[in-house]
């Protein structure tokens, strides 16, 4: 019925043709069909929607300020036939628009766009349902980490995601990332088992192994090049509980704590349970110095954990008397609860940046690189405010290789002989729009001088680019990162299902395969 409803307002649009229809008159057609479902400016919802007040805690607003757009008005579907409709819609119009899952990247458009365009929010796509057996749940893309680890929780599973922060399930899988469970079952995206898609054309079809398999491969990793992701299927973990607590090893370790770090990409593969993130922090207007924390993760039940030292095979090199822990503790927990215990409105509102660079697992390139980007950025001392973390991914050669596994992704290539990496993230965060420049300077100069003083020491920066924590200057290095044949295969699958480049052209917020 709604399709027939709607069969008469596509024609008005193109009677008005597709180079001369506005995005209003777009917007006033959506409001026509789905009066419940657009937003128009002026209006709380509206509001709500461009700053993204977070749907699980709707007292936060988005925690990245530069993200705030304005559309022309916002569409929140519920459901894959919904957004089905906006899409013919939008093409037939030629209208620009952006999608947003759980708005978790700093990239301004990524997410959201201008009054030239129209948001699509998954706000009111929050479907979570688990099969009888508990092994596969579903998720709808409007869902965030912390409100689905806490579903997970109530039947004694979980699944491998973020390790820790307040962004949406779908838009982590589309990226690529990494969680704690990564070691032991590769990358997240590994674990999906299907996707629900919208195409260009409006088709929706499934995504899998034995369907149209070929994108099921290019969407893990794929961000938003291929179509729009309403559902997702993952396995899930038969866990309860882990081992995890966020730990400080002080502001005088650098030397130690770096080489535990590259150490634990070298040689944590002989104990896939475990996991580590580290974090150097620095926060100049409370403490001069950086601090060396990190989260420390362990699955397995050999783990006795405490506020000082914990025992696993794999974390060795993370406390006495390699690397005593000068404060925090692990403790047994649930991901639901670790998630859940976050204040993420501290961040609301600030201005955030975002910069992935990766280098080969070696001490002593790890040194240049905290050095360079430290000594970089030392200016920023001086901005009210300002604080930001260098957050560490060792990456081991077991995580790549079991990262091919069901099907694989962009990732990774089969038969590549990997080798220990190490992911690394500049994430600053600041109050003040009046204070961009000058910190988006001093980091793209902190990041001259990592490149230079990597190459001086005979080694260079790898060219593998997290796509989700990619800064948008870094958009054009994602997929050429994944290695020229990937991405090849990327530009031919994107050609069969988007011949006419509608989530290229008419969605230009992102990374793309090719522009």
């Amino acid at each position: 019925m709604l399709l027939s409803l709607f069969l008469p307002f596509l024609a008005d649009v193109g009677t008005v043709t597709a180079q001369s229809a506005s995005t209003q008159d777009v917007c006033n057609t959506l409001s026509k069909l789905y009066s419940d479902s657009t937003i128009l400016p002026g209006t709380s919802r509206y509001d709500f929607e461009n700053t993204y007040m977070n749907h699980f805690n709707s007292e936060t607003d988005s925690w990245t300020s530069t993200a705030w757009l304005g559309p022309a008005c916002v569409f929140a579907p519920s459901s894959a036939e919904d957004v089905s409709i906006a899409v013919k819609l939008f093409t037939k119009a030629n209208v620009p628009f952006a999608v947003r899952a759980g708005g978790g990247m700093t990239v301004d458009n990524a997410a959201n766009i201008g009054p030239e365009g129209i948001l699509i929010s998954s706000t009111n796509m929050i479907m979570m349902d688990i099969n009888d057996d508990h092994s596969l749940v579903s998720v709808g893309p409007g869902i965030r980490w912390p409100q689905f680890y806490a579903y997970l929780d109530n039947f004694n599973r979980t699944v491998d995601g973020i390790r820790l922060g307040n962004v949406g399930v779908v838009g982590l899988l589309l990226g690529g990332g990494i969680g704690f469970f990564s070691y032991e079952h590769g990358s997240v995206s590994t674990e999906v088992q299907a996707f629900q898609c919208v195409l260009a054309n409006g088709n929706i079809v499934e995504a899998s192994l034995t369907e149209n398999s070929d994108l099921f491969w290019a969407l893990r990793g794929g961000g938003n090049n291929f179509c729009i992701v309403t559902r997702a299927d993952l396995r899930t973990l038969n866990v309860s509980a882990i081992d995890i607590g966020s730990v400080s090893y002080g502001t005088e370790s650098q030397t130690e704590y770096l080489k535990s770090m590259v150490d634990f990409a070298h040689y944590a593969d002989f104990d896939p349970k475990t996991a580590v993130e580290g974090q150097i922090r620095w926060s100049p207007s409370t403490n001069p110095q950086k601090t060396f924390d990190a989260f420390i993760f362990h699955s397995g039940e050999d783990l006795q954990a405490g506020p000082q030292n914990f025992t696993a095979s794999g974390l060795i090199n993370l406390t006495a008397p390699v690397l005593p822990v000068t404060g925090g503790e692990v403790v047994r927990q649930t991901m639901g609860t670790w998630s859940n215990a976050v204040d993420y409105a501290s961040d609301a509102g600030r201005r955030q940046l975002w910069h992935s660079v990766s280098i080969p697992a070696d001490a002593d390139l790890f040194n240049i690189f905290v050095d360079s980007y430290f000594n970089g950025i030392a200016e920023l001392d001086n901005i009210p405010g300002f604080f930001t973390a260098l957050a560490i991914m060792p990456i081991t050669k077991s995580l790549l290789e079991k990262s091919e596994d069901n099907g694989g992704n962009p990732l990774v290539t089969p038969g590549q002989e990997y080798q220990p990496q190490m992911w690394l993230v500049e994430s600053a965060s600041w109050p003040d729009a009046e204070d961009d420049k000058t910190v988006f300077d001093a980091h793209q100069k902190a990041n001259e001088d990592i490149k230079k003083n990597i190459r001086a020491a005979g080694s260079d920066l790898l060219p593998f680019v997290f796509l989700s924590a990619a800064q948008k200057t870094q958009s054009n290095d994602v997929f050429p990162g994944y290695g020229e044949g990937n991405w090849q295969k990327m530009k031919e699958i994107r050609a069969k299902y988007d011949p006419n480049l509608v989530f290229t052209k008419l969605v230009p917020g992102g990374a793309k395969v090719e522009s």
